[in-house]
């Protein structure tokens, strides 16, 4: 058995865990030579910030195992937990690259429009040489599971006033939250519409691009709903 294979093997024994504290890590990868899908990904990039459904990005997740057998579990507890009713297909990946120095990429916080993200780690800074290294901060749990598109919305616009530095502060004082820099290479996976989760700057004076890739699934809005509006917005 191929060591992807054994990465995947047991992975919807971790799922109660997610379910009761909005996420969880799973075990370094370390099958896989993530120079060589940095070199690959940053150059069907080119100088974007945000590519989606990359074929580089793909290649990843097939050498990984990402396969159909993983999604299936996943799509099954959606199903089971979360009272899912839409396709086992339904899946948005995105690859977010951010240079030193670039202010524009930090403290945009937000919840996903979809039941489950992953983020995979593929180059990262290090954390003990500056503070910022494009850090990700998040607070479980922060809004229950919207129950219409209306609650949805306002919800997602009552939080946007955290979505700044002066707002994050504000935000920590009364609430759990959870500083990630995925120095260990560590994937994390949570439940995105309940989690919400922004990044702190990477500072100029760093060497190394940081580069993740996001694997989103399960989008219980309708068709036309909040999400795909939003994700039809950021393409324009």
């Amino acid at each position: 058995m191929s060591n992807k294979e054994n990465y995947w093997k047991n992975f919807e024994d971790s799922f109660q865990n997610l379910k009761e504290n909005g996420f969880i890590k799973l075990p370094k990868i370390d099958f896989v030579d993530f120079s060589s899908h940095f070199l690959h990904i940053s150059k069907e990039m080119k100088g974007k910030t945000f590519l989606e459904n990359g074929i580089s990005h793909n290649k990843f997740l097939d050498e990984i195992g990402f396969n159909k057998q993983v999604k299936e579990k996943l799509y099954n507890f959606a199903k089971q937990e979360f009272k899912y009713e839409g396709k086992v297909s339904d899946e948005y990946h995105v690859a977010r690259k951010v240079i030193p120095g670039n202010s524009k990429e930090m403290f945009r916080a937000h919840f996903d429009s979809h039941l489950f993200t992953f983020v995979f780690p593929i180059s990262i800074p290090n954390k003990d040489f500056h503070n910022d290294a494009g850090q990700l901060i998040f607070f479980p749990h922060l809004r229950k599971q919207p129950q219409s598109e209306f609650s949805n919305l306002i919800s997602k616009i009552w939080y946007k006033q955290y979505a700044s530095k002066n707002g994050l502060e504000k935000l920590k004082k009364n609430n759990k939250y959870f500083i990630e820099y995925f120095e260990d290479m560590r994937p994390l996976l949570f439940l995105g519409n309940t989690f919400f989760h922004t990044n702190y700057p990477v500072s100029k004076s760093h060497e190394t691009t940081r580069l993740t890739l996001l694997a989103h699934f399960y989008d219980p809005s309708p068709e036309f709903g909040v999400g795909s509006f939003l994700r039809a917005l950021r393409n324009r």
